[in-house]
C-alpha cells in the first residue's frame, strides 16, 4: 500500500469504532459458533446486550432458530438447522424496561479470509409499522373492523406473531377467533409451514389420542398404516386448539405433557417424536372460571394463556355492523351488490346479535340472494329475524317507534294515496308488485281492505 493508503487506513481504524457507535441503528457481529465479537450502543438499547457473550444469552430472544426460521421463510436455508447465508430479515417484538419495541432484523454471513462471521443490524420500525397499519384501512387478513377493542385485539395479535409464544384467544362463538389464528400464523415466521385447525370438541374421546399423537401401524384394529397426528402434521407450524374447554381432565395432561417436553410417542410405538409446534387455543366460554370450578387444569391454563387476546362480541362493536353488512352483502351480492336502506340499518344496529358476527354473515346471504331491488328494505329481510327484532324491541319498550313501524305507516300512506292500486304504490317505490306483496305481508298488510 501507498504511504496516503497506509494513513487513510490509520485514519478509518481511529475514527471506525465512534462512527459505528454512532450510527441510527444497532449492530452487532458474531462469529459462526454464535459468540458475539462486538455490538455497538443502539444494539445494546434495543436488545439488553449488556454483558452477553453469545447470541443464546441475550435476553428474550432466540436469534439463532430465528435465523433458521427466516431463511425457511424467504426459501433460502436448510430446514434442519442451516441458515442461508445470503441476506435475511425478519421483525421481531422486544420489550425492555416496560418499553415494547418492534425491531426489524437483518442478517448476512460476510467472509474475512479463511473465517465465517455474522452480521446483524437492527432497526426500531415501531413507528413505521403503526403507520403501515393505520394505512391498510379497515381489513387485515379478512378481518374488518373499525371497531377500537377489535383493533386492539388485532394489533396484540399481530406483535406477538414473531414469538413462540402460546396464545389464549377468548371470546363468544362467531366472534372470529378462528381468523385471528390464522392471522397470527399468516404473520409469523411460521407462515410457511402447516396450520391445523382442530375443534376440541368434535373428537371422540377414544380417538383422541389417535387423533392428536397418531398411531404405528397396527396399533389397533384397522390401522393398516402408520397414521399421522395432528401434533407431527403441524411440526414447524402452527397447532390451532378450537373449543380447548371441551377437553377432558386426562386429555388435558396429556396436551400439558406435549406441550412442555414439545414431544409425543404414536399410540403403538416406542419411538419418541419431537416437534416444533406453536400452540394457538381459543374457547367460547371463561376458562379462568373453569379452572376455579375445578373443570379445567391450572397448570394447563397458564401454559396456554401466556398471551390472552380477548374478541369482543358485536353487540359491543356498534361501529363494525354497518360495516360489516356491507361487507356481506357485496360479497355475496357481487356487481350487484345492493345497499342498505336506512330503516335496515336502523334495525340492524337495534339487534343485540347473539350469534355475532356468524349471525349477521347469514342474515345478509339470504338477503343478497332474497332481495329483488337496489336497495335493502326491511321486507327484505328474513321473516324470523325481523320478528326477533320486534320482541327485543318490546322488551326494551321501543317497539311503538321501532321501524318497522315508521314503514309501515308510510306504506299505508301510498296505498291510501293510490287508493290501494298496488301496480301504482310499486311503480312510485321503485319495485316489482311481487316485492311489494311481500313488502305488505312482512307488514301485516297484505289484506288490502286493512288499509
Amino acid at each position: 500500500m501507498t504511504d496516503l493508503d497506509s494513513k487513510t487506513r490509520d485514519v478509518l481504524l481511529a475514527v471506525m469504532p465512534q462512527l459505528i457507535d454512532n450510527i441510527p441503528f444497532g449492530m452487532m457481529i458474531a462469529d459462526q459458533q454464535g459468540n458475539i465479537l462486538y455490538f455497538n450502543s443502539v444494539a445494546d438499547q434495543f436488545l439488553g446486550i449488556n454483558r452477553a457473550t453469545h447470541l443464546r444469552e441475550i435476553p428474550h430472544l432466540q436469534l439463532q432458530k430465528e435465523i433458521v426460521r427466516a431463511s425457511i421463510s424467504a426459501g433460502h436455508g436448510d430446514a434442519v438447522s442451516r441458515p442461508a447465508e445470503s441476506c435475511v430479515s425478519w421483525d421481531r417484538v422486544v420489550t425492555n424496561d416496560n418499553e415494547t419495541r418492534i425491531l426489524a432484523l437483518r442478517t448476512r454471513m460476510v467472509r474475512q479470509r479463511d473465517r465465517k462471521y455474522r452480521v446483524f443490524f437492527i432497526e426500531d420500525v415501531t413507528t413505521l409499522r403503526q403507520a403501515e397499519r393505520s394505512l391498510s384501512g379497515e381489513s387485515r387478513a379478512g378481518i374488518h373492523s373499525r371497531d377500537p377493542q377489535m383493533l386492539r385485539a388485532i394489533e396484540l395479535i399481530e406483535q406477538v406473531a414473531q414469538s413462540d409464544a402460546s396464545v389464549l384467544i377468548q371470546g363468544e362463538s362467531g366472534t372470529g377467533k378462528g381468523m385471528l389464528a390464522r392471522l397470527l400464523h399468516d404473520s409469523s415466521l411460521r407462515a410457511r409451514k402447516p396450520l391445523v385447525e382442530v375443534n376440541c370438541a368434535a373428537i371422540p374421546e377414544n380417538l383422541w389420542e389417535a387423533e392428536f399423537f397418531g398411531a404405528a401401524k397396527g396399533a389397533y384394529t384397522g390401522a393398516v398404516g402408520d397414521r399421522i397426528g395432528r401434533f407431527a402434521a403441524a411440526d414447524g407450524g402452527t397447532l390451532f386448539l378450537d373449543e380447548i374447554s371441551e377437553l377432558s381432565k386426562p386429555h388435558q395432561a396429556k396436551l400439558l405433557k406435549v406441550l412442555e417436553e414439545q414431544s409425543f410417542e404414536p399410540i403403538g410405538s416406542m419411538k419418541t417424536r419431537k416437534v416444533d409446534v406453536r400452540v394457538v387455543a381459543a374457547t367460547n366460554q371463561g376458562l379462568k372460571a373453569a379452572v376455579e370450578r375445578g373443570d379445567f387444569r391450572a397448570d394447563l391454563f397458564y401454559r396456554l394463556n401466556v398471551i390472552p387476546v380477548h374478541v369482543p362480541p358485536l353487540r359491543e362493536r356498534r361501529s363494525d355492523i354497518i360495516l360489516l353488512a356491507e361487507y356481506f352483502l357485496a360479497k355475496f351480492g357481487g356487481r350487484n351488490a345492493r345497499k342498505l336502506g336506512s330503516q335496515v340499518k336502523h334495525l340492524l344496529l337495534d339487534y343485540p346479535w347473539p350469534g355475532n358476527v356468524r349471525e349477521l354473515r347469514n342474515i345478509m346471504e339470504y338477503t343478497s340472494i332474497c332481495a329483488t331491488g337496489n336497495e335493502v328494505e326491511l321486507a327484505d329481510l328474513p321473516q324470523d329475524f325481523v320478528e326477533r327484532v320486534q320482541k327485543n324491541q318490546i322488551g326494551q319498550g321501543q317497539a311503538s317507534a321501532g321501524p318497522l313501524d315508521e314503514e309501515r305507516d308510510a306504506l299505508i300512506n301510498l296505498l291510501q294515496k293510490h287508493a290501494n292500486n298496488r301496480s301504482a304504490v310499486a311503480r312510485e317505490l321503485g319495485i316489482d308488485r311481487v316485492t311489494l306483496w311481500r313488502r305488505m305481508t312482512r307488514l301485516g298488510l297484505s289484506n288490502v281492505s286493512e288499509v
